[in-house]
């Protein structure tokens, strides 16, 4: 009998620039968000309706630069918003 394939556990992981407002001590270490199938799929479209409106911005420039998407959870109705933000200056 064949042993089974080794399969990934997570399908990627990448850096937050900023969180706010700022976690206070004692909150969860980490927020699972779990969606069904199509609510997936809105995301996965509406990221990448945001990416392709940062991408048409000129990365050369310090305001294309700091151009960002901003995930907004609202905890207490169970909603996330896509929206276009901006990274604070260095």
């Amino acid at each position: 009998m064949a042993s089974e394939i080794k399969t990934k556990k997570t399908f990627g992981t990448l850096d937050i620039a900023r969180i706010s407002p700022e976690p206070k001590p004692g909150s969860p270490r980490a927020l699972n968000i779990h969606m069904s199938f199509e609510e997936a799929l809105k995301l996965h479209f509406g990221l990448g309706q945001a990416l392709a409106k940062l991408n048409s911005y000129n990365r050369s420039t310090t305001a294309g630069k700091r151009a960002s998407v901003n995930l907004c959870v609202f905890t207490d109705i169970n909603r996330l918003t896509i929206n276009e933000g901006v990274l604070p200056r260095k």
